[in-house]
């Protein structure tokens, strides 16, 4: 009886969906627990260089900020950003143009109205590129701040 009850579980139309999105959601965290171990052995590594009076490696933040430069996870975070944004874009370019070729072929009017769920990956799309921007500006200002002593007198040279 209970073998029957699994079977007819395993028959049901919404088993898929339900095993896509565990898997998933297993990803996700094993993802981010991962992330968590490496920054606790990390954390431990360096913990162990101090108790033994070993000078410490600066990290790549630390090396970016001494230097004045962006971080390389700062730069790269920002393209991310902007790919995003640029793949948002198309996605609703994408699916308002499916909408309107097949309210074309159907000849049916009521169709356009799907054209419209292109928008909200339009506005999310917008906003990352927004986003991107104000993030290029940032990371410009703080390089400028960070070499400004430095650049004002080679500024004159030339």
């Amino acid at each position: 009886m209970v073998m029957e009850m699994s079977w007819e579980f395993l028959q049901s139309p919404f088993v898929i969906p339900v095993v896509g999105c565990v898997v998933g959601g297993c990803i996700a965290i094993a993802g981010v627990q991962s992330s968590v171990r490496t920054r606790e052995i990390q954390s431990q590594e360096r913990l162990a260089a101090i108790a033994k009076g070993v000078p410490i490696p600066p990290t790549l933040e630390e090396l970016a900020i001494i230097h004045g430069k962006p971080s390389v996870d700062s730069i790269r975070r920002r393209g991310n950003v902007r790919r995003g944004g640029i793949v948002l874009l198309g996605t609703a370019a994408g699916l308002i143009l499916f909408f309107i070729a097949l309210a074309s072929v159907l000849q049916e009017r009521d169709v356009l109205c799907g054209a419209a769920v292109g928008l909200i990956p339009f506005g999310i799309g917008v906003g990352l590129l927004i986003d991107a921007g104000i993030q290029t500006r940032e990371i410009e200002e703080a390089t400028l701040q960070s070499s400004g002593p430095r650049g004002q007198g080679t500024e004159g040279a030339f």
